[in-house]
């Protein structure tokens, strides 16, 4: 602090000048490369364009904080806590966000490649347009984020939580962001039930186990998938490719697949109970202990059927 000019004058030296304990509230552009922010308080401070390659943000409260158009990579953020923080369009590339706080954030169009998300809580995010490839996902709660257009191509999402996520398009010739882009991705025991996925490409993903359950999936790609024991019960998947996908056991009660294109993929000890099949193409597929019990299964295509013939309910 200055020391006023009355006491300058009569010569005592009273005022002692200190930092500041509080942290700016604008780094906005500053160059913070390797700075050290643990268990920081730095709620609302503003860092926009800043650069943060190799920082510490760790355990750092950085709720409502701009960190939009910021250079963060390799950053060190586990724990942090980024509730409703702005991140727009910032570079995240292999950052350690591990059991950080992202619920409510705005990431769109960020860039999270081969970063490490594992139990993070991003429930809500607006991340729309993000770079999620090669990305570890495990374990996530992506709860009703907005993933639309965005790429999870080759990242790891083993028992994530995509409940009432949006990851689909507008719908062919509709206004609005693109399928999110999945392929190859492991969303092995995941959960994306009431999940969007509209024209998103999953081709070569590991589905094993996950859940699908009331989720929207018309005009999907999931062939070459791997999707033993998924669970796809009403789901709606009409249109849905899946082309040699692996479907051992996977349940498909009261899902809409009519009109789907699943030739060649393996259905065996699949359950379709409560289907509709309408005009579905499943020529060359295998579907050995298959049941039908119930499934509308109007203009089915079953030719070179791989195995013996299933038997289906007669459709009224």
């Amino acid at each position: 602090m200055t020391c006023p000019p009355w006491l300058a004058v009569l010569g005592i030296a009273l005022c002692v000048c200190t930092a500041s304990a509080q942290s700016p509230t604008s780094y906005r552009g500053a160059d913070l490369r390797a700075k050290n922010f643990a268990n920081a308080k730095l709620r609302g401070v503003d860092f926009k364009g800043a650069n943060l390659t190799g920082a510490d943000l760790t355990n750092a409260d950085l709720r409502d904080a701009d960190l939009s158009e910021a250079y963060l990579m390799d950053v060190k953020a586990s724990r942090a806590d980024l509730g409703n923080a702005r991140l727009g369009s910032a570079d995240l590339s292999r950052g350690d966000l591990r059991g950080a706080n992202l619920e409510g954030a705005d990431l769109t169009r960020a860039i999270l490649q081969s970063a490490r998300l594992q139990d993070a809580r991003m429930m809500r995010v607006l991340a729309n347009g993000v770079n999620f490839k090669r990305a570890q996902l495990d374990s996530v709660d992506l709860s009703g984020a907005h993933l639309s257009g965005s790429d999870f191509s080759q990242a790891a999402l083993p028992r994530a939580v995509l409940r009432k996520a949006v990851l689909g398009s507008a719908g062919p010739g509709q206004p609005g962001p693109n399928a999110a882009l999945l392929i190859g991705a492991n969303l092995s025991g995941a959960d994306l039930s009431e999940a969007n996925l509209t024209g998103a490409r999953m081709n070569e993903s590991v589905l094993e186990s996950a859940l699908f359950r009331n989720a929207v999936m018309r005009s999907a790609d999931l062939s070459w998938t791997r999707a033993r024991g998924a669970n796809f019960s009403g789901a709606g998947m009409s249109w849905v490719k899946a082309y040699a996908a692996d479907m051992r056991s996977a349940r498909f009660e009261k899902a809409d697949l009519s009109m789907a294109q699943l030739e060649g993929a393996d259905f065996t000890g699949a359950h379709f109970a409560g289907a509709r099949l309408d005009m579905a193409n499943m020529n060359q597929c295998v579907l050995a202990g298959a049941v039908f019990t119930g499934a509308s299964t109007r203009r089915l295509s079953l030719n070179a059927i791989k195995g013996p013939m299933p038997i289906l309910a007669e459709t009224k």
